[in-house]
Protein backbone atom coordinates (compact mmCIF):
# COMPACT_ATOMS: atom_id res chain seq x y z
CA UNK A 1 0.00 0.00 0.00
CA UNK A 2 1.37 3.42 -0.86
CA UNK A 3 1.55 6.53 1.29
CA UNK A 4 -1.48 8.15 -0.36
CA UNK A 5 -3.65 5.09 0.34
CA UNK A 6 -2.53 5.06 4.01
CA UNK A 7 -3.24 8.77 4.40
CA UNK A 8 -6.69 8.38 2.83
CA UNK A 9 -7.43 5.39 5.07
CA UNK A 10 -6.60 7.36 8.23
CA UNK A 11 -8.65 10.36 7.16
CA UNK A 12 -11.61 8.13 6.21
CA UNK A 13 -11.46 6.32 9.56
CA UNK A 14 -11.56 9.58 11.53
CA UNK A 15 -14.36 11.03 9.45
CA UNK A 16 -16.30 7.76 9.75
CA UNK A 17 -16.06 8.02 13.54
CA UNK A 18 -17.36 11.60 13.38
CA UNK A 19 -14.07 13.23 14.33
CA UNK A 20 -13.47 16.72 12.98
CA UNK A 21 -10.64 16.53 10.44
CA UNK A 22 -8.84 19.52 8.92
CA UNK A 23 -6.10 18.77 6.38
CA UNK A 24 -2.88 20.71 7.03
CA UNK A 25 -1.01 19.09 4.15
CA UNK A 26 -1.14 15.93 2.05
CA UNK A 27 -0.15 13.70 5.01
CA UNK A 28 -1.05 15.84 8.03
CA UNK A 29 -4.38 16.61 9.71
CA UNK A 30 -5.63 18.52 12.70
CA UNK A 31 -8.44 17.11 14.78
CA UNK A 32 -9.63 17.17 18.37
CA UNK A 33 -11.42 14.94 20.80
CA UNK A 34 -13.48 15.47 23.89
CA UNK A 35 -12.41 13.80 27.06
CA UNK A 36 -13.99 14.01 30.47
CA UNK A 37 -11.99 17.18 31.25
CA UNK A 38 -12.41 19.06 27.99
CA UNK A 39 -11.33 19.04 24.38
CA UNK A 40 -7.81 18.01 23.43
CA UNK A 41 -6.17 19.00 20.12
CA UNK A 42 -4.72 16.22 17.96
CA UNK A 43 -2.26 16.25 15.05
CA UNK A 44 -1.98 13.18 12.81
CA UNK A 45 0.90 12.67 10.41
CA UNK A 46 2.07 9.95 8.03
CA UNK A 47 5.82 10.27 7.59
CA UNK A 48 8.68 8.01 6.50
CA UNK A 49 6.81 4.76 7.06
CA UNK A 50 5.25 5.79 10.38
CA UNK A 51 1.89 7.06 11.55
CA UNK A 52 2.19 9.57 14.40
CA UNK A 53 -0.74 10.82 16.50
CA UNK A 54 0.09 13.70 18.85
CA UNK A 55 -1.86 15.59 21.48
CA UNK A 56 -0.42 19.09 21.38
CA UNK A 57 -0.13 20.83 23.73
CA UNK A 58 -0.61 18.97 26.98
CA UNK A 59 0.93 22.05 28.61
CA UNK A 60 3.51 24.76 27.96
CA UNK A 61 6.96 24.58 29.53
CA UNK A 62 7.30 26.88 32.53
CA UNK A 63 9.62 29.87 32.33
CA UNK A 64 10.87 29.17 35.87
CA UNK A 65 13.96 26.91 35.61
CA UNK A 66 13.14 25.04 38.85
CA UNK A 67 9.61 24.25 37.68
CA UNK A 68 10.98 23.21 34.28
CA UNK A 69 13.48 20.87 35.93
CA UNK A 70 10.73 19.26 38.00
CA UNK A 71 8.60 18.83 34.90
CA UNK A 72 11.50 17.28 32.92
CA UNK A 73 12.08 14.75 35.68
CA UNK A 74 8.40 13.84 35.91
CA UNK A 75 8.04 13.44 32.13
CA UNK A 76 11.05 11.12 32.04
CA UNK A 77 9.56 9.01 34.85
CA UNK A 78 6.20 8.90 33.10
CA UNK A 79 7.83 7.76 29.86
CA UNK A 80 9.30 4.84 31.78
CA UNK A 81 5.92 3.97 33.34
CA UNK A 82 3.45 4.29 30.46
CA UNK A 83 3.03 1.95 27.53
CA UNK A 84 2.64 2.81 23.81
CA UNK A 85 2.77 6.61 24.28
CA UNK A 86 5.57 9.06 25.02
CA UNK A 87 5.81 12.60 26.32
CA UNK A 88 8.17 14.97 24.54
CA UNK A 89 8.85 18.67 24.01
CA UNK A 90 8.69 20.60 20.77
CA UNK A 91 10.74 23.60 19.67
CA UNK A 92 8.02 25.99 20.90
CA UNK A 93 8.15 24.67 24.46
CA UNK A 94 4.97 22.61 24.23
CA UNK A 95 4.67 19.31 26.10
CA UNK A 96 3.40 16.68 23.64
CA UNK A 97 1.94 13.21 24.07
CA UNK A 98 2.42 10.93 21.06
CA UNK A 99 1.79 7.42 19.79
CA UNK A 100 3.66 6.11 16.74
CA UNK A 101 3.27 2.90 14.80
CA UNK A 102 4.49 1.58 11.44
CA UNK A 103 2.35 2.40 8.42
CA UNK A 104 2.39 -1.34 7.67
CA UNK A 105 0.33 -1.89 10.85
CA UNK A 106 -2.17 0.82 9.96
CA UNK A 107 -5.72 -0.42 10.23
CA UNK A 108 -8.87 0.74 12.01
CA UNK A 109 -8.05 -1.17 15.21
CA UNK A 110 -4.52 0.28 15.43
CA UNK A 111 -5.84 3.81 14.96
CA UNK A 112 -8.59 3.25 17.55
CA UNK A 113 -6.12 1.74 20.04
CA UNK A 114 -3.80 4.73 19.57
CA UNK A 115 -6.62 7.20 20.13
CA UNK A 116 -7.72 5.29 23.23
CA UNK A 117 -4.17 5.33 24.64
CA UNK A 118 -3.79 9.06 23.99
CA UNK A 119 -7.15 9.80 25.59
CA UNK A 120 -6.38 7.70 28.66
CA UNK A 121 -2.90 9.09 29.33
CA UNK A 122 -3.78 12.70 28.44
CA UNK A 123 -6.70 12.69 30.86
CA UNK A 124 -4.76 10.85 33.53
CA UNK A 125 -1.60 12.99 33.47
CA UNK A 126 -2.55 16.43 32.12
CA UNK A 127 -3.82 17.76 35.50
CA UNK A 128 -0.57 16.78 37.24
CA UNK A 129 1.55 18.21 34.42
CA UNK A 130 -0.38 21.50 34.45
CA UNK A 131 0.09 21.68 38.22
CA UNK A 132 3.85 21.19 37.82
CA UNK A 133 3.93 23.97 35.22
CA UNK A 134 2.14 26.30 37.65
Amino acid sequence: MDKLDDSAKIEAFLRGKGWPVTPLGPDTWRSSFRGSRGTLPLILRVEEGWVKLTVIPIARMPADPQRAEGLYQRLLRLNDEIMMARFSLDEDGDVLLSVEFPVADCDASEIQDSLDVLTFFAEKHQPEIKELVG
